[in-house]
């Protein structure tokens, strides 16, 4: 036997129990390298034994414990959601944007609460039971509300990338049940025609005051991220990762109309703006063109910050222009938020007659979507809709770039 080999020790013969000395070192102590079967990785752990035979029986007890582990639904690489948490922020952030945008809002949504939560827990150790608990305790722990049980489903959806993460790494074996309390109401609030008239109109004001607060930027960007939205029916996460290269214009009998090629939760489609609305996006347009000195390059997003990169959230923003505007966020028992702007434009198109079923195309969804939220509105226009077909638009694809 030859120095290496007596440094090494095959102790079950099999490659799962491996005891080796580091070279080097004048009285080194066995370390031992334990794989499990059906579990990723391994564990490397010191025996703190220079002895042969207890160096031997310490890894295999220690297999032995680490198998059952395994067994039971755990993890040979055990960590903490903490550490998990922190493994995957800096994963993803080096990545870069997600699929609709920043990943600044999700991290910032996991960390407030789940980690302050679940930080100690081993990550193995959560399921079922230890996110009841979670639900339970996020109804009485808040900053400013109580969340509502849609508000809970969203934090799940937030929370669930840190675990396929987990699992990707081979930290647990399989998914948690992680199900929240149902929604109670599927009523979604939105605004009224009025509300919404008074919000452009306050709009304007609320842009200029932002000049005297360094603001105005980030307030001018919003306005315009916000009409789009209410003028599309695009979710937000949609919006954040539009780039210039994704819109065309499609030309009808009547009118030219501005199209956006968007990529959101649902897959990929087109989404046509209302008439007028490409305004909104010229404006965003020439701010690039006049912060660049040259017009944005098609791989460059529609909204960004001055430095071009993504923009995360735009909640706060959305909350002074209610604020200044004088409108409510709490309505029928719910909260309005960015996404409301989504249900404002469902609302009037269907109020307006517009097919339920060409609808649900534009804004990637389904009719029984739309029933489902909207059903007070959707029921009339299902009358009158259903026997009409739609006549077919031609496209002019040349025009990739409408405001060059």
């Amino acid at each position: 036997m030859d120095a290496d080999d007596a440094d090494r020790i095959d102790v079950r013969g099999d490659g799962r129990v491996i005891l080796y000395k580091r070279p080097g070192l004048k009285n080194p102590k066995w370390q031992a390298r334990i794989r499990v079967p059906n579990a990723a990785g391994y564990k490397i752990v010191t025996t703190k034994t220079a002895n042969d035979r207890e160096a031997e029986r310490f890894a295999l007890d220690l297999y032995e414990s680490l198998y059952m582990h395994v067994k039971a639904g755990g993890s040979v690489q055990s960590k903490t959601f903490k550490q998990v948490f922190e493994e995957w922020k800096k994963h993803v952030t080096t990545m870069g944007t997600s699929r609709g945008g920043s990943w600044d809002a999700t991290i910032d949504r996991v960390e407030i609460y789940a980690v302050k939560f679940f930080g100690a827990y081993r990550i193995e150790q959560i399921g079922a039971s230890e996110f009841s608990q979670f639900w339970a305790w996020r109804k009485s722990n808040f900053s400013k509300k109580q969340p509502s049980n849609g508000t809970l489903r969203r934090e799940r959806t937030s929370l669930m990338p840190v675990f396929k993460y987990a699992l990707m790494r081979g930290y647990i074996s399989k998914l948690p049940e992680t199900a929240p309390p149902k929604a109670t109401s599927d009523r979604r609030p939105t605004f009224t025609l009025d509300e919404w008239r008074t919000i452009i109109k306050a709009g304007r004001a609320w842009v200029r005051e932002g000049k005297k607060k360094s603001t105005w930027r980030d307030r001018f960007v919003s306005q315009q991220v916000f009409f789009i939205l209410a003028n599309t029916g695009m979710r937000v996460g949609e919006l954040r990762g539009l780039r210039w290269g994704d819109l065309r214009t499609v030309k009808t009998d009547k009118a030219a109309h501005l199209v956006a090629y968007v990529r959101g939760k649902t897959g990929k489609r087109e989404v046509v703006f209302q008439g007028g609305a490409d305004i909104y996006v010229k404006r965003l347009f020439d701010l690039r063109k006049e912060e660049l000195g040259q017009d944005p390059v098609p791989s460059n997003f529609v909204v960004c910050h001055k430095d071009g990169t993504a923009i995360g959230t735009m909640m706060r923003s959305f909350q002074s222009l209610l604020s200044h505007a004088g409108i409510p966020a709490e309505k029928d028992g719910g909260t309005r938020t960015v996404y409301s702007l989504r249900h404002f434009y469902a609302t009037q198109r269907l109020s307006h007659d517009t097919s339920p079923f060409l609808l649900a195309k534009q804004m990637g969804t389904s009719v029984e979507m739309l029933e489902k939220f909207y059903g007070q509105t959707v029921t009339s226009t299902l009358a009158a809709q259903i026997t009409k077909s739609s006549q077919t638009v031609s496209s002019n694809d040349s025009n990739q770039y409408p405001f060059s």
